[in-house]
């Protein structure tokens, strides 16, 4: 049995933290992978870098992040609009959407393929499983989804 359509199981606070959530999480994992995996900074270094790295990832997510956002929240809407919005779909548009990513960092030819390639994707398959656990996912104490009105 299909879930009830995405408009009658959110909010809009919900949906904005998701896009959040969307821009936010994929930069500040990324950085801190780069940060630590550094093999010519000292542990010290690391850890300032770590921590102004959190700084600089939000923006950076922002501004590199929004072509990808955009069109995985594109496909969400269409998933929407059919009440499709199950928790597989939103695995599997983050799944592309990470290769996607992927592609426009190294191309189809890049020395880091076989590395980058599977990471961003599991990296946009966790993104699109939390955006849809932020916007689906269970609800508080003493609060319900709304009910469509009886047509």
């Amino acid at each position: 049995m299909l879930p009830p359509p995405a408009r009658e199981t959110t909010s809009f606070s919900r949906i904005v933290a998701a896009f959040v959530f969307a821009f936010a999480f994929p930069a500040l994992v990324l950085s801190q992978a780069i940060i630590w995996t550094d093999d010519a900074m000292a542990l010290a270094q690391r850890a300032a870098s770590a921590a102004s790295g959190v700084v600089a990832a939000l923006p950076f997510g922002a501004v590199l992040g929004w072509p990808y956002v955009f069109c995985a929240a594109c496909a969400w809407a269409c998933l929407h609009q059919f009440g499709r919005h199950h928790r597989s779909l939103a695995a599997g548009i983050g799944a592309i959407t990470g290769a996607a990513v992927a592609v426009k960092l190294t191309g189809w030819h890049g020395a880091d393929v076989s590395l980058l390639w599977p990471l961003s994707a599991v990296l946009g398959l966790v993104t699109g499983l939390g955006v849809w656990w932020i916007a689906y996912g269970p609800w508080k104490r003493g609060t319900s989804p709304r009910k469509a009105s009886p047509a």
